[in-house]
């Protein structure tokens, strides 16, 4: 029997622990429904995983000046689908950029909620609706 769901750990700084609450609040008013925290960040990911390549690959040039990452560990449940959607993403853009370092899905997950937040309502929407088919 496959694992439906699993519990993916988030190292954050306060400022990205701002980060989840406000893409988390963002995506709540945007869909008019309570959702758990790992449905938004599978939203997210899966929101990411139509961005550009190449805005992709910037986010993750810059996050490290951010100060998104840090020490605080949070858990949140979501389905196992996402590490396929996560992989699929570091997959492209070690193909855009070869011999450039694999992201880890770390730096994925942070950067998937920056997009996430700044989306329009109509892409975050559909990104939702993905999740749930």
């Amino acid at each position: 029997m496959r694992r439906t769901s699993r519990t993916f750990r988030l190292t954050l700084s306060p400022a990205g622990m701002d980060l989840l609450i406000d893409s988390h609040c963002h995506l709540i008013r945007t869909t008019r429904c309570l959702l758990a925290w790992g449905t938004t960040l599978h939203v997210a990911v899966a929101h990411l995983d139509t961005v550009s390549t190449d805005v992709v690959i910037a986010s993750l040039v810059e996050l490290p000046t951010l100060g998104l990452s840090g020490d605080e560990v949070h858990f949140l449940g979501a389905p196992a689908r996402l590490n396929e959607i996560a992989s699929r993403i570091a997959r492209r853009v070690s193909e855009h950029q070869p011999g450039r370092v694999v992201p880890e899905f770390r730096q994925i997950y942070i950067i998937a909620l920056q997009q996430a937040l700044t989306a329009s309502a109509d892409k975050l929407k559909i990104a939702f609706e993905t999740i749930e088919t």
